[in-house]
């Protein structure tokens, strides 16, 4: 098992979150403050520290989402961060094997 940690450029941030507005079962209306991203793996995974138990490796980076004006103007994307994989060794996955009805002495 695996978990991606994502980091964001807090500084690259200012401008990109947008308010959406909606209404909620009662009728009533509100307000949220939303960033959307994409996040897309790399071609080729680099681990960037290794420990005797696990492997960081960057697997993913995160970019601004663009218009489809920005990118008919080939705009540059904007990486706003990245994401980290905790690779662990020797992890064996935990099966639980069921028994069916059939498999019962009675």
């Amino acid at each position: 098992m695996s978990k991606i940690t994502i980091t964001l450029d807090t500084s690259k941030l200012k401008g990109l979150s947008k308010d959406r507005t909606f209404n909620t079962r009662d009728g009533q209306a509100v307000t949220v403050k939303e960033l959307k991203f994409e996040l897309v793996e790399v071609k080729e995974p680099k681990t960037i520290h290794s420990a005797e138990k696990y492997d960081l490796v960057k697997t993913h980076f995160a970019a601004a989402l663009q218009t489809k004006e920005q990118r008919d103007a080939n705009e540059p994307t904007l990486y706003i961060g990245e994401g980290i994989t905790t690779v662990w060794k020797n992890d064996t996955p935990a099966v639980t094997e069921s028994k069916d009805d059939d498999d019962f002495d009675f």
